[in-house]
């Protein structure tokens, strides 16, 4: 997938830019000497303002990610630094030209964070932030401090004030608006939900004003040496014999290779790489930095896997994120919910680097998953290839993950997937109507490397419900109650020695025994020992998960 902005082709630069996009991932002899001309071309101009900004830094990026050789990476690395340069100096003249939140260096963005990505971002150095506004909020500020204010200060937000005239009210300078609802939110940080609720009525818009050029998406990178340079753009591979391929590295955590602050650093890019992109997802909102662990690929391609902090961790599955990186560059991102031997995926690319090679990317992570926690079935929602998502139907995002093994889980949408593959390689140009696509998304598909499809979440929380219902008519509470008496018992855990985490997840697995009838020893040992490794080893977790069900 291109760029979506447009370009007037009438003007030189337009000319010379839309030529070098469409040959950037060209990588023969000739496409690479006419980057080249195109690129000292377009360095001997005045930078335009507006719109070609923005489309000249991604496609510079992409030339740096899928370099063709040195000399090209060096000409693309110079005219990022032109203009970042430019931005410096002229920001303030042409920024009613630039498009908003462009994630150009020097360029503010205005846009809402969560609670704890906010949290995170208040503590770094690479720009500043400021109070924008409530835009449209559900909640006014009014109810939110009355529930989070000391009593006795709550007699102010009775009286019917507008936000500003509250906030001044209380005491408090426009500069300090910002720290002072992040404050009171984080007032309810022992109940997380509670937290995000109110975040989500108030929608708090924050203005993020660089200091540096790090916080954009030209230099928000990690070091990769050595470069790879490409001699070809790979579309097409053998993508089973990949997911078998052994890995040239075990994941490790960051710093064995990055160094003493490798952690601490690839943790940065990876939340400015979606802060800078407007972006959250919840492994890298919360991510637990001890859970990193980074992997070395071929071709120029490293990934980090993270879990996050127990108390936002979900119930039975790890919800895992990743983040891709190309020479250096982050260039895909997105979640897995891991369970057993099977996962969700959620596969993203950022834009600039669409036309390169996603395929790819995708059984490289297909690939470490696999082989980290011995994934057999990998499924995909349908939000991923067209529900509700125009640029997923517009891409044809179905057959990008078809052509790598995954088919519907329906049976019927199956059969009709095939019989529309055999009418595209039968009909020459013949392309998938827009209704046939999002006919597709009525179901999940999936990539099953396996003789048998392994068990999952849904399955056991259905259990658990119906138990409730039969045997308990509903009562909660009650049943809750007899499963961690039972689960305690039968396995001798004193309930009294856990922490908040642990019974929260004790009395997950308890109900899961329960509805299930677990009474086999072994199992029942193994389900002793997630109470205590889910908290503090996703990874533990997993493997005892994978022990349960073979057992």
């Amino acid at each position: 997938m291109q760029n979506h902005v447009s370009l007037n082709t009438k003007n030189k630069f337009g000319r010379c830019l839309q030529s070098l996009k469409e040959i950037a991932a060209n990588m023969d002899k000739d496409a690479n000497l006419l980057k080249k001309d195109l690129l000292q071309t377009l360095a001997s101009m005045a930078l335009p303002a507006g719109k070609y900004l923005h489309v000249y830094t991604d496609t510079l990026l992409f030339l740096c990610a899928y370099a063709g050789n040195a000399a090209l990476r060096r000409l693309a690395e110079n005219e990022l630094s032109r203009i970042a340069l430019h931005l410096k100096k002229k920001y303030r003249s042409i920024k009613k030209s630039l498009p908003e939140n462009s994630g150009l260096p020097f360029t503010e963005t205005v846009t809402s964070f969560s609670p704890d990505s906010l949290g995170w971002l208040l503590k770094q150095n690479d720009f500043t932030l400021h109070f924008d506004s409530f835009y449209n909020p559900k909640l006014t500020l009014n109810e939110v401090l009355n529930i989070t204010l000391p009593s006795l200060l709550k007699a102010e937000t009775t009286a019917g004030l507008n936000p500003e005239d509250l906030l001044q009210v209380l005491g408090l300078k426009p500069t300090q608006y910002l720290d002072f609802v992040h404050g009171q939110l984080e007032a309810l940080k022992e109940y997380p939900q509670a937290k995000d609720l109110l975040s989500d009525g108030l929608n708090l818009f924050v203005q993020v004003v660089p200091r540096s050029k790090q916080f954009s998406r030209s230099y928000n990178r990690i070091p990769h040496q050595p470069v790879y340079y490409h001699q070809d753009m790979l579309k097409r591979f053998d993508h089973v014999q990949l997911l078998n391929e052994p890995l040239p590295h075990e994941p490790v955590p960051p710093e064995t290779i990055m160094g003493k602050n490798g952690k601490a650093q690839l943790v940065k890019v990876i939340k400015y790489a979606m802060s800078l992109t407007e972006r959250e997802i919840d492994p890298a909102t919360y991510l637990q930095e001890d859970s990193t662990r980074y992997v070395v690929l071929e071709r120029g391609l490293t990934m980090a896997i993270y879990g996050m902090y127990p108390e936002r961790q979900l119930p039975l599955e790890t919800y895992m994120g990743f983040t891709i990186f190309k020479n250096g560059l982050p260039v895909s991102y997105g979640g897995m919910w891991v369970f057993g031997n099977r996962t969700k995926v959620g596969f993203n690319v950022f834009e600039p680097y669409r036309g390169g090679e996603s395929g790819f990317l995708l059984c490289q992570l297909l690939r470490v998953y696999k082989q980290l926690f011995n994934i057999s079935y990998f499924e995909v929602e349908p939000f991923q290839f067209g529900a509700d998502n125009e640029d997923a139907i517009a891409s044809g995002a179905f057959w990008f993950y078809y052509r790598f093994g995954f088919r519907p889980v329906d049976k019927e949408i199956c059969k009709q997937a095939e019989l529309e593959q055999q009418k595209i390689k039968s009909r020459k140009n013949y392309r998938s109507s827009a209704k046939t696509l999002v006919g597709f998304t009525g179901g999940n598909i999936a990539l099953n490397l396996g003789n048998s499809i392994p068990a999952d979440v849904i399955q056991i929380s259905t259990q658990v419900l119906s138990s409730i219902k039969k045997d308990w008519k509903n009562n909660y509470q009650q049943a809750r109650k007899q499963a961690v008496e039972r689960f305690c018992k039968l396995v001798q855990l004193n309930i009294n020695s856990l922490s908040a985490m642990e019974i929260k997840i004790m009395e997950d697995l308890a109900l899961w025994a329960m509805a299930m009838q677990v009474t086999n020893k072994q199992k029942l040992q193994l389900m002793k020992q997630m109470v205590f490794t889910s908290t503090t080893d996703i990874y533990a977790y997993q493997d005892l998960l994978r022990k349960f069900f073979k057992k």
